[in-house]
């Protein structure tokens, strides 16, 4: 059950996905929830929301999921009205005090940005610092760089091309994130123009590669309790579509997303193929902290 304020659009988009209990205000803590930060750094807030908060499904019954989501003070945000943030979104010094078990960094479009050239990465290292003790936290894409260059000192490269679709991974070492799924259900949706390299990543024996890509890329890697997602599990069926079309309307040049729309024709429908990975994964995930 998820513990939401109750003037959130999202909730209404939850309606029939998930359970929720409603609360006033966004500090009025439940004493037995499981406590969870979302930094959101991607540019549609609402619809970011609404790809998370459907993937806190617990598996008990009577287990409350409680999400905070942290704004950032020395960011500017442009595509979301401040009001909306003073309303449902906390700073790092309203929540510190709170028992935190664990926390989700989404993806940002800033890949092309050397990490110290961002405007917020000094406070950024900041909430790094805070959750560095959390039992679990999950890094998405951008957020997953950042994290393992801020923690590992780990370099992202450049693509020659976007590593744009849907793709198929191999599973390298067994975790109990994956139980309850076999090979053929480890598909990631992919929209980034960096990666990461393996050698960098077998340097740290701190560090163990779950899932590889087609390339042999890390995809999935974890330490003792943070896993970092270079793809976009939590991605909706339409997310890719809605991103190449965007594309194509600014003319910007984009490829035909991999193994996403039926016959790689973009007038196709897309298949929702990696919803039981995610599903899945991010219920297992919740189970392990």
């Amino acid at each position: 059950m998820l513990i939401l304020n109750k003037n959130m659009p999202v909730i209404e988009e939850l309606k029939g996905m998930i359970d929720i209990k409603t609360k006033n205000g966004k500090l009025n803590v439940s004493k037995k929830s499981k406590k969870i930060l979302v930094l959101n750094l991607m540019p549609n807030k609402v619809k970011t929301e609404y790809h998370i908060l459907r993937l806190l499904n617990t598996k008990k019954p009577n287990e409350e999921i409680e999400p905070f989501f942290l704004k950032l003070d020395t960011h500017k945000y442009k595509n979301i009205d401040v009001e909306y943030l003073n309303e449902f979104y906390v700073s790092l010094e309203e929540i510190k005090n709170l028992d935190i078990e664990a926390a989700i960094i989404t993806g940002a479009p800033l890949e092309k940005i050397k990490f110290e050239e961002v405007a917020y990465w000094e406070e950024l290292k900041g909430i790094f610092e805070f959750i560095n003790n959390l039992k679990s936290s999950i890094f998405i894409c951008w957020g997953s760089q950042a994290a393992l260059y801020y923690f590992h000192n780990i370099p992202k490269y450049d693509y020659k091309r976007k590593k744009f679709g849907v793709f198929k991974h191999n599973c390298e070492n067994k975790s109990k994130l994956f139980d309850s799924l076999d090979n053929e259900d480890f598909k990631i949706p992919h929209s980034r123009y960096t990666y990461i390299k393996r050698e960098d990543i077998k340097k740290k024996s701190s560090l163990e590669i779950l899932l590889s890509d087609e390339n042999n890329e890390p995809v999935i890697v974890k330490d003792k309790n943070k896993i970092y997602i270079s793809g976009h599990m939590e991605y909706d069926k339409y997310n890719l579509r809605d991103e190449y079309v965007r594309d194509i309307n600014n003319n910007l040049e984009i490829n035909i997303p991999d193994n996403y729309f039926l016959d790689n024709k973009p007038e196709n429908s897309p298949a929702f193929s990696w919803e039981k990975f995610s599903r899945i994964f991010y219920s297992n995930w919740l189970e392990s902290f």
